[in-house]
């Protein structure tokens, strides 16, 4: 399977090496510094540049490789205050607040026009838990990644083909399809080391990347038999052998049309994945989700304040009985978001708005629960070569009761964060 995508990514390439004169020279179109502003082509392509989320939240595995030949040594340091107000489901009340930390230290090299190699060690403390930790295995021991006070390699892979048309990294890696929608980057389903969290790819990863600002990419990810690096929820599960290999395909085009400045659709195939009676020796099915993402940014001059909004709706066909899932009904297939954020609105500051309601039924989302509802504010000062600063405060409560619970669970938490980025 591996060798048929190879083989049709390159004819793909091929043929549209040989399309007409006239489409080559729209994309090989390059802008003069001093008309830059004049051409709406040069537009579209600052609008893409200057993208409006944090780099560090979005970037994807396949950009981290310099293109030039040597050797690069780079990381992050995001520390933040955390408070967490919180009734569970038996209505116990708890509150805490606590200094939380991640750092992650990164080695890449370019060393030829046809292979790069990449490794990254990443760790993550909080003042309550700091016991140092190596953690060599290929699942996360927690649903959200790494605990506080483990290290491990989140990043330690091979890069081929790094070209403007294909791409191919094997190995660990960090892989995301998220919603660009000014001051949050989220994602129905794949969204590696969110926040501070660290978690990470285990397989194969290819980019195709087409005329017309079209992206496609193709996931292969290797699961561990207690579990795997990336964030999975509820009743899934990947004992068996047949469970071991998941598939992720997704398109984006990040090219302004309009106002519409991203629109991605991404499936999601996990076979014999789904608990169906929430059991693991009960009957299994073949999970699958389906997103699809917009967002949109208005108006479209690069200077001055500006709205930027999206939203994203994920659908799952087959999910887990209400017994499985421990509901009085059936467990809800959709899940949806939308966001609005007012960027620049000084210089360099941006809030925004986050409105997200997730059902039982939708277990793939790095960022969002399955069966919760939740309601999120957000303001980031981006700086220029000094750390950005970021305030969230954030309200998730249960959709649904559980059974054999005396409430819902409710949340509220808020943090203020820092990040720096660093070359060494």
């Amino acid at each position: 399977m591996l060798a048929a995508s190879v083989i049709a990514c390159g004819s793909a390439i091929a043929q549209e090496e040989e399309a007409g004169a006239d489409e080559a020279e729209v994309d090989e179109f390059e802008c003069p510094e001093d008309t830059k502003e004049l051409d709406p082509r040069c537009v579209e392509l600052e609008l893409i540049e200057e993208d409006d989320t944090a780099d560090i939240d979005t970037e994807s595995t396949v950009d981290t490789v310099e293109g030039e030949k040597g050797f690069v040594l780079s990381g992050d340091f995001r520390p933040l205050i955390n408070y967490l107000d919180r009734t569970n489901r038996a209505g116990e009340e708890f509150s805490n607040t606590n200094v939380q930390a991640r750092i992650r230290v990164k080695g890449a090299a370019r060393l030829s026009d046809l292979i790069g190699v990449g490794a990254r060690v990443a760790g993550r403390c909080a003042s309550d838990d700091c016991d140092l930790e190596w953690i060599a295995d290929g699942a996360v021991p927690q649903q959200n990644g790494l605990e506080h006070g483990q290290f491990t390699f989140d990043e330690l892979y091979v890069h081929f083909f790094q070209t403007d048309r294909f791409d191919l990294t094997l190995g660990r890696q960090q892989t995301r399809m998220v919603l660009r929608s000014g001051v949050f980057s989220r994602s129905l389903d794949r969204n590696n080391s969110n926040n501070t969290n660290i978690t990470w790819t285990d397989g194969a990863h290819f980019a195709l990347r087409r005329r017309r600002g079209w992206e496609g990419h193709i996931i292969l990810d290797h699961n561990q038999e207690d579990g795997t690096g990336s964030v999975r929820r509820g009743q899934l599960d990947f004992a068996p052998s047949s469970a071991r290999t998941s598939y992720f395909a997704g398109t984006e085009n990040r090219t302004p049309l309009g106002a519409i400045v991203q629109r991605s659709v991404s499936v999601s195939y996990l076979p014999n994945a789904l608990l169906v009676d929430g059991d693991v020796d009960g009957r299994r099915d073949t999970y699958i989700g389906i997103v699809g993402r917009m967002a949109f940014r208005w108006p479209l001059q690069t200077d001055g304040p500006f709205f930027r909004g999206g939203f994203e709706v994920g659908y799952a066909p087959n999910v887990p009985t209400a017994e499985g899932a421990n509901l009085a009904n059936e467990p809800d297939k959709l899940a949806w978001n939308v966001t609005a954020s007012i960027m620049e609105f000084r210089p360099r500051q941006n809030i925004g708005v986050f409105y997200s309601r997730t059902g039982a039924g939708w277990l793939l989302s790095p960022n969002f629960a399955q069966n919760e509802e939740s309601f999120e504010i957000r303001y980031v000062w981006r700086r220029p070569n000094l750390p950005t600063i970021d305030f969230r405060l954030r309200w998730r409560e249960d959709i649904e009761q559980q059974l054999n619970t005396t409430q819902k669970r409710e949340r509220i938490d808020a943090f203020l964060r820092l990040t720096w980025q660093f070359d060494l």
